[in-house]
């Protein structure tokens, strides 16, 4: 890879306070690499191509554990190492815009309108979308800048990433208090959509509170990562990256598959389109009851 320097001496470069486990990697690659095939099927049938920047993540995930298997067999790689750097840290970003853009258009599809929320509902998901770019931007710098031999380099890039994880933390939580202000409201002044027997949008909102948490677990254990740098205890095991990053991701995209956001949102689209057939059918039988009665 570009970014590996090319005076490095394999013999004495330690990378790893442990020797990643191939087995895990593996599995976790088999995991990620199922959901995200999954999430390729469902984007046709269901036609939400909002979901991409979630088989994104996916791809990101996958690619980010193969870089640690091949780190099993070569533990002083620079390149093996760099490829799960540059790919596991910022993965979740991708997954969490899928999330913005879940609830902007759950909320529009609900006919909810400006009381409803705290932001403009057509406005929220490019709003958090944006932040996100921004977040993904001011990790992969960071990042980019631990690729290096420079100690002092390195020092900057983890206090760069440290940064960027640290506003996606306070932008997800921002995020989980827009879904309940909406969530809250909604029940109080509920739309003709809402509170039809055949939509069952508190579902997703769960399902959105729930990888919600996730995501949030996940960044607060990144930083805590970043913070204690590589002799802290995280930096020594590499069980907590799979419980506290792998499996909470993992976790997120398999509960999209189970409860997509692109049904619920295929189900209000027929909903519309029947009542708006059943509003000309009526408006057409009145029409013609009027021409019979002036007829007579």
């Amino acid at each position: 890879m570009a970014l590996a320097p090319t005076n490095i001496d394999p013999n004495h470069l330690v990378l790893y306070a442990y020797t990643p486990s191939a087995a895990a990697a593996g599995t976790f690659m088999v995991i990620f690499g199922v959901a995200t095939v999954t999430h390729i099927f469902y984007l046709p049938k269901l036609r939400q191509c909002f979901f991409i920047p979630m088989i994104l993540g996916g791809v990101m995930e996958t690619g980010g554990l193969y870089g640690r298997f091949w780190g099993h067999s070569s533990k002083n790689d620079f390149r093996a190492y760099v490829l799960q750097a540059l790919l596991l840290t910022p993965a979740p970003i991708f997954l969490a815009a899928t999330m913005y853009m879940t609830l902007g258009r759950v909320i529009v599809a609900l006919d909810a309108d400006r009381d409803h929320t705290l932001i403009r509902p057509r406005w929220l998901s490019k709003i958090f979308v944006l932040f996100d770019i921004v977040c993904f931007l001011v990790q992969m710098g960071g990042i980019g800048m631990q690729c290096t031999t420079s100690s002092s380099v390195q020092k900057t890039g983890r206090t760069v990433t440290i940064s960027g994880l640290v506003l996606q933390l306070f932008i997800f939580a921002y995020f989980i208090i827009v879904a309940l202000v909406f969530h809250r409201r909604i029940n109080a002044r509920p739309t003709s959509i809402s509170v039809h027997h055949s939509i069952h949008w508190v579902r997703h909102l769960r399902i959105l509170y729930a990888t919600s948490v996730l995501v949030l677990v996940r960044n607060i254990f990144r930083v805590a990562e970043y913070v204690e740098g590589s002799d802290g205890p995280i930096g020594h095991s590499e069980v907590y990256l799979y419980i506290f990053d792998s499996a909470l991701m993992a976790g997120l995209m398999w509960a999209f598959v189970i409860v997509h956001p692109g049904r619920l949102l295929r189900a209000i689209k027929k909903l519309k389109n029947r009542c708006s057939l059943e509003k000309v059918e009526e408006e057409n039988l009145v029409a013609e009851i009027d021409n019979q009665q002036l007829s007579a």
